[in-house]
């Protein structure tokens, strides 16, 4: 009897090793998300409930729809381009974007970069890293087709809000539906 016991100590000890070797590779994030219906109901993202919906300052006719939080420290954009994109412009679109961070922002370190596939969607991501005024920002670019047009969703934030910020990009793009 003591025997088994034994061995079952072991096995839920080495579950539990395993276990935390791979929470580092288990994409969550610390954000809470709600639904929005965007861009006249043809899409549905969820939104993080710490940001709220913002004017562009940069520009007021722009389709872009601009989330911040209260101290204006982490920046959601959400575009919906009458660009077209189709499944094999997005390994291109990538570089192009890529291309045009590096020409705008010499000193941008681009962290990770790609194209993968969430069941039937191609989704494209750059990660990516700067100083601005002495602080470090990281931002996160997704990008994917919707109804062949593109749908990007951009973040930024300030260096002390990666731990809780740094999945949300993905996770918003989880749960995207278009209507």
């Amino acid at each position: 009897m003591d025997q088994y016991l034994t061995l079952a100590s072991i096995r839920i000890k080495s579950m539990k090793t395993i276990l935390l070797l791979l929470l580092p590779f288990i994409s969550f994030s610390q954000i809470n998300l709600k639904p929005k219906e965007i861009f006249d109901r043809k899409i549905q993202v969820s939104i993080p409930i710490e940001l709220t919906e913002s004017e562009n300052p940069l520009s007021p006719e722009n389709d872009n729809i601009l989330f911040v939080n209260e101290d204006r420290e982490v920046i959601l954009s959400i575009s919906y381009t009458d660009e077209k994109l189709n499944p094999n412009q997005f390994h291109a679109y990538q570089r192009f974007l890529i291309g045009g961070l590096r020409e705008d922002f010499p000193d941008i370190v681009i962290v990770d970069s790609g194209v993968v596939k969430n069941d039937s969607t191609q989704i494209g991501f750059i990660e990516c890293q700067q100083a601005i005024k002495g602080k470090i920002v990281y931002s996160s670019i997704y990008f994917t087709s919707v109804d062949g047009r593109i749908l990007k969703i951009t973040l930024e934030y300030a260096e002390e809000y990666q731990a809780q910020w740094k999945n949300v990009s993905k996770d918003i793009m989880g749960t995207l539906k278009s209507f």
